[in-house]
């Protein structure tokens, strides 16, 4: 119900009528039905990225509510938390709690809510995907943190990255080898990361083992075999990872309670 009521307050942000929409509820037979194209895309022969005229112009009138309507708020810096199952990144927002992050759950927030946080905002970061897609609505060249969840390719994000400049930044940060329906992800603080802000790193903590030792047991035991894409994608640091798992005197103590 609070997506719905999010969507309606889009579409009336977009001047649209939307008393005139009904929503289709049951089967329903028409004399005509009109179907929208594709706004953005991937050319799959030449990997290049496209969007519309129309497409920008549409992101250009919801950022111009947002600067319109724009009110003052403390949080200049915010982590755009994706609530859903994913491994390790609650540590990943803890990490960039610890650098002055606000961490924000949008789906508990209104539209106007969020335009502001985001219109306001000099810093934003997410791991890739439908969390991250909101920076569209940063200013212009404010910084953007993003999080990769697969090793393999980087979906529609670089797409949105071209509609307005944006200051973008992509951290390798993630294990993700069983993903292949981009629906199960694992993520550890790497040394990227730690670089990245300036910090230290001194090797992976029992934490980010522990993590993907979970992540490993939730997939195995869901039959879900490793996507060698992906394997191969992470290279020579997953096979470091993977080597000092398994140099673990103590590993046993490392693995899952069993359940």
């Amino acid at each position: 119900m609070e997506q719905q009521k999010n969507f309606r307050r889009l579409l009336e942000i977009l001047e649209v009528d939307v008393d005139r929409l009904q929503p289709i509820t049951q089967p329903t037979q028409f004399d005509k039905i009109i179907l929208p194209d594709e706004s953005i895309s991937i050319n799959n022969s030449d990997g290049k990225v496209y969007f519309t005229e129309k497409y920008r112009e549409t992101i250009d009138c919801v950022r111009h509510f947002a600067m319109k309507n724009r009110t003052p708020t403390p949080l200049r810096k915010i982590y755009y938390f994706h609530a859903r199952k994913q491994f390790g990144e609650e540590r990943i927002a803890k990490y960039f709690m610890s650098k002055g992050y606000a961490i924000t759950l949008p789906e508990f927030l209104t539209t106007d809510e969020q335009l502001n946080l985001l219109i306001n905002a000099d810093s934003f970061a997410s791991t890739v995907g439908s969390c991250s897609h909101n920076s569209v609505f940063l200013r212009d060249n404010a910084e953007a943190i993003f999080i990769p969840r697969s090793g393999a390719r980087i979906p529609y994000q670089r797409i949105l990255d071209q509609v307005h400049p944006v200051n973008a930044t992509y951290i390798d940060s993630s294990f993700s080898v069983f993903n292949k329906g981009h629906d199960l992800f694992c993520y550890v603080i790497s040394r990227q990361l730690k670089r990245f802000f300036g910090d230290k790193f001194d090797g992976y903590t029992d934490a980010d083992f522990q993590t993907f030792l979970q992540y490993f047991k939730f997939a195995v035991g869901n039959g879900r075999d490793f996507n060698l894409k992906e394997v191969k994608a992470y290279g020579s640091a997953l096979e470091d990872f993977l080597t000092q798992l398994k140099t673990r005197e103590d590993f046993n103590r490392l693995l899952p309670p069993q359940t």
